[in-house]
């Protein structure tokens, strides 16, 4: 009795793809965005949203996470002081 080996395949060997969830970056990239916005719209309306984005983000060790609550945060912070600015130079309070 010869052994002949193990059975013929006819494909490709399986790979399997990556984890799900570490290859997107989907709530980061919105929270980046939003960071953008607050810094012209509503800084606290869409600043608080994209560090919330970029938090989740980081819980789910998004790549870009960091980054989304950085913008975040300085949109919200520069857009408030450029709202400041603009209502002291408009109205001379």
């Amino acid at each position: 009795m010869s052994y002949s080996g193990p059975p013929y395949q006819s494909g490709p060997p399986y790979q399997p793809g990556p984890p799900p969830g570490n290859d997107s970056n989907t709530l980061s990239i919105v929270g980046i965005v939003l960071g953008a916005v607050a810094f012209i719209f509503c800084p606290p309306g869409f600043g608080i949203a994209g560090i919330v984005c970029g938090v989740i983000a980081k819980s789910k060790q998004e790549r870009l996470a960091p980054v989304a609550i950085g913008v975040s945060i300085a949109g919200l912070v520069l857009g408030m002081v450029l709202g400041v600015l603009l209502f002291r130079g408009m109205y001379g309070g």
